[in-house]
């Protein structure tokens, strides 16, 4: 008897420690509250405490909490009313509570505070390296983007800009705007800063429209328009003679392209790179202002030197600055473009200068905003979306065919085999050409052209005439999945599947506590047998 006794309690044992370990990374990801905690929720903020996970880059983080308010601004260079009135603080507020007794008091958060530090510090610390300050601007961006939407981790709720006073947050592209002096600072694409400061000779503002992926800025004579997307466009459209002037952020390197500028007499084009990023400032004509001709423009200029580039626009002209799209995760390595993504773009960047690229469209997942950009007169709109299924509508009066730029990433469509991609234009399937020079050429068929690139992919589509068109990308099912479709699968009887749901969705902690109750049942049962 008692041998059987030792052997049941051994079992018993076993069994239970089975389940335990089990349930432990279930329980292990549970937040104080019961619930999952995956990211940066409750439960993390006393690990976070002193340097709000900046300190571990920049000193200056360490005991954050704890500071002064005035002081914590002194340390990085930002005027005390300038972050009082960004963060949305009362003017009177006395600046030498701590960073915890403003949270406490006005309830904003010394996340909120670090972040804002981390975006529009104008002292760097010396120790500081590019891939560290890159790594600090994504991390701010994540956290003040997820404080934004609530929970979790803000970079994968798609392309939007979320403001904080002056500046806005994007999930590619981040800047401040000052309407007093048409400033645009701290100008960033993936975290890297780009432009310290952008600024338009007497821009007189009227008039501040940010919504979804587009923020727009209205002055008496001129706009400025920014866009929340992997190239991190950024445009300045003149109405009469202006002066534009780039200050070039740290490492940033500015240089004439004279190739693709001597391709046209109105096209000025500079390079722009920085570590792992290539862009473009392009010079050209506003094909979408009014009374534009065929006549070239005259007048435009542009002066580099060794700290910025200054650019004279005239009336119906623009100066672009766009990017290479990369993902921010690229952004922190020594990753460099292929050479087929390299030239796709260059040679984007010079036919959106002659007026030959109709409009460009980014989509990315985890959020229902798509970021359309317009060059010509052209309507480009998503009709219909779902995962590995893109339908866009596009319209125009325009006599001759245009090319637009459809961007999305692995999350939005499966990219892992490229050949399976498949587009179609009014119904029939757009054939691929080799190369991009080909749709550029003219024609009177569709073609598309891909470019596969670090998680994601640039489709370029040329349309030879217009009305009303529409484009479909999606998938090519694979070998066995048309039989699969077409056979069906059992509907479940309804109820059923709420039932198999909610069986399915069983709460980690309530598993172990019922396993735990059964054994401990089936034990004192076997006792009594006994």
């Amino acid at each position: 008897m008692k041998l059987k006794m030792k052997r049941l309690d051994i079992s018993v044992f076993c069994v239970l420690l089975i389940v335990i370990l089990g349930a432990s990374p279930a329980l292990a990801q549970m937040g104080p509250g019961g619930g999952t905690n995956g990211g940066m929720g409750p439960g993390m903020g006393q690990d976070m405490m002193n340097g709000y996970g900046f300190d571990q880059y920049d000193n200056r983080f360490a005991g954050f909490g704890s500071m002064i308010f005035e002081e914590v601004c002194n340390n990085f260079g930002i005027p005390v009313e300038d972050a009082i009135s960004d963060l949305g603080l009362p003017e009177d507020m006395d600046t030498q509570l701590t960073i915890l007794e403003v949270e406490e008091e006005y309830g904003v958060t010394g996340q909120e505070i670090a972040s804002y530090m981390v975006m529009n510090m104008q002292r760097t610390q010396t120790s500081l390296n590019a891939r560290q300050q890159v790594l600090m601007r994504q991390q701010a961006v994540q956290a003040v983007r997820g404080m934004g939407m609530g929970s979790g981790m803000g970079m994968g709720y798609g392309l939007h800009f979320m403001q904080q006073g002056r500046f806005a947050y994007g999930n590619f592209t981040t800047f401040s705007f000052d309407s007093d002096t048409g400033k645009v600072s701290n100008f960033a694409v993936g975290g890297d800063l780009i432009f310290d400061s952008v600024t338009v000779s007497d821009f007189v503002f009227e008039d501040e429209q940010v919504a979804g992926a587009t923020a727009f800025y209205e002055g008496a004579d001129s706009q400025i328009i920014l866009h929340d997307n992997p190239m991190g466009i950024m445009q300045v459209r003149a109405f009469a003679d202006k002066t534009v002037v780039f200050d070039l952020a740290k490492d940033v390197e500015a240089s004439l392209d004279t190739e693709l500028s001597d391709d046209s007499d109105d096209v000025i084009i500079v390079k722009i790179s920085k570590n792992n990023v290539v862009g473009y400032l392009t010079v050209f004509k506003n094909y979408l202002a009014s009374g534009t001709d065929d006549e070239p423009l005259e007048g435009l200029d542009v002066e580099i030197s060794d700290d910025e580039v200054m650019v004279t626009l005239v009336e119906n002209s623009v100066v672009m600055f766009r990017a290479t799209p990369m993902e921010p995760a690229f952004m922190q390595t020594e990753y460099r473009y292929g050479s087929r993504a390299a030239y796709m773009h260059r040679v984007l960047s010079r036919e959106i200068a002659n007026g030959r690229v109709g409009a460009e469209l980014a989509l990315r997942a985890g959020g229902d905003n798509a970021s359309v950009v317009s060059y010509t007169p052209m309507g480009v709109q998503v009709r219909d979306r779902d995962r590995d299924r893109i339908v866009l509508g596009v319209d125009s009066e325009l006599p001759e065919g245009r090319v637009i730029t459809v961007n999305v990433d692995n999350e939005t469509i499966n990219l892992s085999n490229p050949d399976r991609l498949r587009l179609h234009f009014d119904g029939e399937e757009i054939e691929k050409a080799e190369s991009i020079d080909e749709l550029f050429a003219g024609g009177d068929r569709p073609l598309c052209y891909l470019v596969q690139e670090n998680g994601t992919a640039t489709m370029a589509v040329y349309i030879p005439e217009f009305s009303e068109h529409e484009i479909v990308i999606d998938l090519e099912p694979e070998a066995g999945e048309e039989a699969e479709e077409e056979a069906g699968e059992e509907e479940p009887v309804e109820g059923e599947a709420a039932e198999e749901e909610g069986e399915a969705e069983s709460t980690p902690a309530f598993e172990f506590g019922l396993g735990v109750a059964v054994l401990a049942s089936a034990y004192r049962m076997r006792r009594r047998s006994l």
